[in-house]
Order: C-alpha cells, then sequence, then structure tokens
C-alpha cells in the first residue's frame, strides 16, 4: 500500500483509550511499510475541521461514537471539489461504547485494523437532520448511528452525570427511569403517517447497535437506503418496561406488543415540549427534529 493514511484521533476518547491505540498503530504501520500523519484533536469541532479539509483519499478516525459523528460532519461538509468517492474512511474503537463498531465486527483494534488493512470498501448510508422549522446550513446536521428522544435521552443524559460510577451508570439510569416514565406528547410523521399521542420513546437508527452492544434495530442494515423506527408504547407498565429493556441486548424486544419496529426514509418529531435529542450517543440539539436517509454516501474500510 503506497497510499499516505490521515490518522486522526481524540485523545479524550474512552478515558485516554485513543493515545494507546495509537502507539500500536504506529507500529503495526510500520512493520508494513505504511505512510501516514497523524493530527491529534486539540479541543470540541477540531476533528470536524480536519475531516472537512485535510486533502487526502485515507482517512483513520480513532475514538468514540461521539468522535465518529464529529467525523462524519467534517466529511459530508466538504466542498464540491473534494468528491467523497474518491475517500475511503477507516475507524478504530477508542471510545466506551463503540456501538458503530459493533456493526462492522470490529470492536476491537486488531479487528478493526484487520479491515482497514484488507482494503475493502462499502458504501454506506447517512442520517441527515434538519434541526428547527429552517433548513439553514448551520441547522442541517448528520448522524452515522442513532437520533434518540424521549426515555432514550433522558438515560442519556442521566447516565452522563454518573460518570464516576463507570459502565453501571447505564443501568442505574435505566432503572431510575422506569420507575420515573416520562411521557411525552408530540406529533409525528413517519414517511406520509401523521400522528398525535403520547410517547414513551421513539430512537431512528442507522445501524444494529446502539450503546454498548445493544441490537436496537436487529433489522438495520448500513446500505439500504432506509432507517430503522423503534417506538416504545408510553402505556406500558414499570413491570413490563423492566422486563423489556434487558431484551434490547439481544433483539428480542422486538417481538413485544409493546414495541413498533417500523423501516422508513423520513420522520420528523415535534414534540410538544423542547427536548434533548441523543445523537450518536451525545446528548445535543433539540426537537423539533426531522430526519431523512442519505443512501450510499460514504465510502468506508468494511
Amino acid at each position: 500500500m503506497n497510499s499516505i493514511y490521515c490518522i486522526i484521533y481524540n485523545p479524550v476518547s474512552g478515558n485516554g483509550k485513543s493515545h494507546h491505540i495509537v502507539k500500536s498503530l504506529q507500529k503495526d504501520l510500520n512493520k508494513r511499510n505504511i505512510k501516514y500523519k497523524i493530527y491529534q484533536s486539540k479541543n470540541s469541532g477540531h476533528i470536524k475541521s480536519l475531516c472537512s479539509s485535510k486533502d487526502s483519499k485515507n482517512f483513520i478516525i480513532i475514538g468514540g461514537d461521539g468522535t465518529f459523528n464529529e467525523a462524519i460532519n467534517g466529511f459530508m461538509n466538504r466542498g464540491p471539489d473534494n468528491n467523497l468517492n474518491d475517500i475511503k474512511i477507516g475507524f478504530l474503537p477508542g471510545g466506551t461504547g463503540n456501538a458503530f463498531m459493533h456493526d462492522l465486527n470490529g470492536e476491537t483494534y486488531q479487528k478493526a485494523l484487520n479491515i482497514i488493512l484488507t482494503g475493502n470498501t462499502k458504501k454506506i448510508d447517512i442520517l441527515k437532520l434538519k434541526l428547527g422549522s429552517k433548513q439553514t446550513p448551520d441547522n442541517i446536521k448528520y448522524a452515522l448511528n442513532i437520533v434518540g428522544w424521549g426515555l432514550a435521552s433522558d438515560i442519556n443524559i442521566l447516565s452522563d452525570k454518573l460518570r464516576f460510577l463507570g459502565s453501571i451508570r447505564y443501568n442505574i439510569a435505566s432503572i431510575y427511569y422506569i420507575f420515573n416514565k416520562k411521557v411525552r406528547k408530540s406529533k409525528v410523521i413517519i414517511d406520509q403517517t401523521i400522528s398525535e399521542k403520547k410517547y414513551l420513546f421513539i430512537m431512528c437508527l442507522n445501524t444494529i447497535h446502539t450503546g454498548k452492544g445493544m441490537k436496537a434495530a436487529p433489522n438495520a442494515k448500513l446500505d439500504d437506503g432506509l432507517f430503522d423506527i423503534i417506538i416504545l408504547n408510553a402505556k406500558i407498565s414499570k413491570f413490563k418496561l423492566l422486563k423489556l429493556l434487558p431484551k434490547l441486548f439481544t433483539g428480542e424486544h422486538i417481538y413485544s406488543k409493546d414495541v413498533e419496529y417500523l423501516q422508513s426514509k423520513y420522520l420528523e418529531i415535534n414534540s410538544n415540549s423542547t427536548d434533548m435529542l441523543n445523537i450518536d450517543g451525545e446528548n445535543k440539539y433539540n426537537t423539533p427534529v426531522s430526519i431523512s436517509i442519505i443512501p450510499k454516501v460514504l465510502n468506508i474500510f468494511y
């Protein structure tokens, strides 16, 4: 391989995990006489800037799902002279959840590196988000994995405040909201169907996995031109909810009568309140939001 790899990493991902990965990657690439340049993120938004501006055909992004999200937004904002068809993107898992890497079967460093070194690529879909009621460049964002609203966002927000507890924080946050259910009323549009009722949560997924390996959308594909939607019945009892949430890890939750599982090209959420969203595992932006799919737009090592 004579291509020069542009390596971009987030030093704070996974409590410094990315630093160790970079060192291992340097050794592995040096052994193979593969040329590379390394760029470390200096602040929030720096990865987006690097991915939108660096003149390279081969990228390796190291970090977690939030890092990948920032990178994807950078690639999607490249100018018209930078054809995305000519760019290949690889990912190495340097975060805590690494949901996207589970879909690639690259949840470990070595497995992910092998995917990149084989050179095989695949064009994947991306979620396009329009925030607010007006479409301006600042209101358009992109997601690789998930857009969650309601309980899916509440749990993520609370678990973020409980980081000192480690990975168990997700379980504690989930249990808290099982017994303190927060139901929201919203106007929801799925393709051409309009509904206005109460919801417990809605998850829109481009991938099978979310969180730490949860199979939230077991039928999802990265290149089918559709995203998968999970809707939970707002009237579900606390006991049923307690039994249902663990099934997210196996994908068995989709067989529950309290779960609606759909595939779509357009989703719009106009809640009665302004609610924060879970976008690729990060708590940011608010409703209203409309989501569409951009098919086969990014070329990734797969």
